[in-house]
């Protein structure tokens, strides 16, 4: 058996494949982008400014909670390849208006809290279609690895991002980082527009909107396995995956290793995703995932309390590698379960009320995690998180359904 068929079928698939690498050329210039905004916002604020950090990560998040449902009717209903582009052209004016602001010397903390609103709506819009549109481009055996692999490149890409950038925050003007990731996102933007797809989404035009909006609830609510790997999600998402806007305060005050620290900490997060990523590629069984499942989220907490207890930089890089494969192989492994048993006429709501669970609840973590980093220890605040997550994950041992999950991962034909 070749590497091709073995770790990427779903690559042998033309319009797949292209969107695949526009997803790369986008995700990593997004990334290399995020970092250099967080480093400018904390050096922009003349007070609190890890605060301000959390505020716009905040801003960033909002639009998860109500535009995954919007989009989720859309994307069943409309060209789910259309909607991403739009996606992406949103996300590319976020970048140009940032640019062009930092050119002219009128850049203010406000300004980017605003831009990061409508940031947010494009990510939230562009991770809802991409998913649902995976299912348009393969056939039915190579979704797995289809969605392993978007997984991997959304985690690769904060490697190769921020470390095309890491080297050069300190010995180049920001200005021309911002103005190079922008140049990058527009190349993938045009890649994305090549791909052909036809959707298969369907609503049903006899019922109302309220309907056909909430029947993804209806239905996720119905189904055990579902409801758990949501609020599993949920839990992980909001206690320990919410540490990255704590990643400046902990570069500055904790390692006093300033932006380049900022940079090589979201750079080690994107190794540890990639080597995640590689290794979940050829699995197959479900009873596999399940026990990984399990462990991905016990060692998610231990990575969160590792970083907290790190005083020098080499370490706190070890810890995010460590959180890096942790926290992307449960988020991969949950995508790859709750899309094997999601229908595909409602796979677009149920994709985007899985965003709602991950990223919407996510924003208030890292609203609060930026304002306590201005009271408390960022290390206080990272243990204490991941000390939470580890008693969650320890009492969902206790209930049928996610012990389940653990010990046989999801049956497919549940999905029937």
């Amino acid at each position: 058996m070749d590497i091709r068929s073995k770790f990427l079928p779903s690559l042998t698939h033309k319009d797949y494949r292209i969107m695949w690498v526009g997803h790369i050329v986008g995700e990593s210039s997004s990334w290399a982008l995020g970092a250099a905004e967080g480093w400018l916002i904390f050096n922009l604020a003349e007070s609190n400014p890890s605060s301000w950090v959390g505020a716009v990560f905040f801003a960033a998040m909002i639009p998860w909670f109500f535009a995954p449902i919007v989009v989720g009717l859309l994307t069943d209903k409309f060209s789910r390849r259309n909607i991403l582009i739009l996606a992406y052209l949103l996300s590319l004016f976020h970048g140009l208006a940032l640019t062009a602001l930092i050119f002219t010397g009128t850049i203010e903390v406000w300004h980017i809290l605003v831009l990061a609103v409508v940031n947010g709506v494009a990510r939230a819009t562009h991770m809802g279609a991409i998913e649902a549109l995976a299912a348009n481009l393969v056939p039915a055996n190579h979704l797995p690895n289809a969605y392993t692999l978007i997984s991997a490149g959304y985690y690769a890409t904060r490697l190769i991002g921020p470390g095309l950038i890491a080297p050069l925050m300190g010995l180049t003007d920001i200005k021309w980082i911002f103005l190079s990731c922008v140049i990058a996102y527009a190349a993938g933007v045009y890649l994305v527009t090549q791909v052909k797809a036809i959707s298969t989404g369907r609503v049903d035009p006899e019922k109302g909107l309220l309907y056909n909006t909430f029947s993804g609830f209806r239905y996720i609510y119905s189904h055990p396995v579902l409801r758990s790997v949501m609020y599993l999600v949920m839990f992980h998402c909001t206690l320990v995956m919410s540490f990255e806007s704590l990643l400046p305060a902990v570069s500055n005050n904790q390692l006093a290793s300033g932006g380049s620290g900022v940079a090589y900490l979201h750079m080690m997060i994107g190794l540890g995703a990639l080597i995640a990523s590689i290794a979940l590629a050829p699995i197959r069984g479900h009873g596999t995932l399940g026990q990984l499942f399990l462990i991905s989220a016990v060692v998610s907490s231990f990575g969160n309390i590792i970083l907290g207890l790190s005083v020098v930089l080499q370490f706190a890089l070890i810890s995010t590698v460590v959180i890096g494969i942790s926290h992307a192989a449960f988020m991969t492994i949950a995508t790859i379960m709750i899309q094997s048993v999601s229908p595909d006429y409602l796979r677009g709501r149920i994709t985007s009320i899985y965003l709602i669970h991950a990223g919407g609840l996510m924003s208030f973590s890292y609203f609060a995690n930026g304002a306590l980093a201005d009271l408390y220890a960022p290390s206080r605040i990272l243990t204490i998180g991941g000390i939470a997550f580890l008693i969650v994950v320890i009492g969902s041992w206790l209930i049928q359904t996610p012990r389940l999950i653990y010990k046989h991962g999801v049956i497919v034909q549940d999905s029937q």
